[in-house]
């Protein structure tokens, strides 16, 4: 898990992932700060201890029990019994809160990428209706949208196409001159290069 590795090589700032991702986590402030306090614990020891707790936060033991059990029953943390030497202990476990924010930060990424792309059609279809001298028609409107969601041609291939059509702008122009050239793939990074982007844009 990579943002659980990041994390581990002291390459991210968990605080401000928390502080960024908390109300999407159903989290509030208290319990971001008992959080935090067991990532700090975290990176040293994984033994579980109310009392260890209680030295770091400013609550009561009563409060950091319920906390506790809340960001358990929400799925962000997890105990179990260890054995050690011979003496039975608690542990926990974030990984569950690592899982949750690297979902959240690649469902962030894809909405991004989303508006991205249709704000780059607006752009293609305002650039060919100013061209043009009027609104285009359902299938050229079809036809842009084709370009990107089916085709891949990316914004500037199309931009390009339609530079060198000159005084001949039309759909069908622009789409003979885009197949005519070899289609350069996307580079389309997989989730893990995406949630290590967005990681370390949100650290900066």
């Amino acid at each position: 898990m990579i943002l659980k590795r990041l994390f581990e090589e002291d390459l991210i700032i968990i605080e401000k992932l928390l502080h960024k991702f908390y109300r999407k986590l159903s989290l509030n402030l208290k319990e971001v700060a008992v959080l935090i306090v067991l990532f700090s614990i975290y990176q040293k020891r994984k033994t579980f201890s109310v009392l260890a707790l209680a030295r770091r936060v400013d609550l009561s033991s009563n409060e950091i029990g319920e906390i506790v059990e809340s960001l358990l029953n929400k799925g962000l943390l997890t105990l179990s019994l260890d054995q050690k030497d011979g003496r039975e202990r608690e542990i926990f476990d974030l990984t569950p809160t690592f899982v949750q924010i690297e979902e959240l930060i690649i469902a962030e990424n894809k909405e991004k990428q989303k508006l991205q792309i249709q704000t780059e059609i607006s752009q293609i279809i305002q650039t060919f209706e100013q061209h043009l001298g009027r609104p285009l028609k359902s299938f050229e409107l079809d036809n842009i949208r084709q370009w990107f969601h089916d085709q891949n041609y990316s914004y500037d291939q199309i931009v390009q196409a339609i530079n060198q059509s000159e005084q001949r702008v039309s759909i069908k122009y622009v789409e003979k001159i885009l197949s005519q050239e070899p289609i350069t793939p996307l580079e389309i990074p997989d989730e893990v290069d995406k949630v290590l982007d967005e990681i370390y844009k949100g650290i900066k």
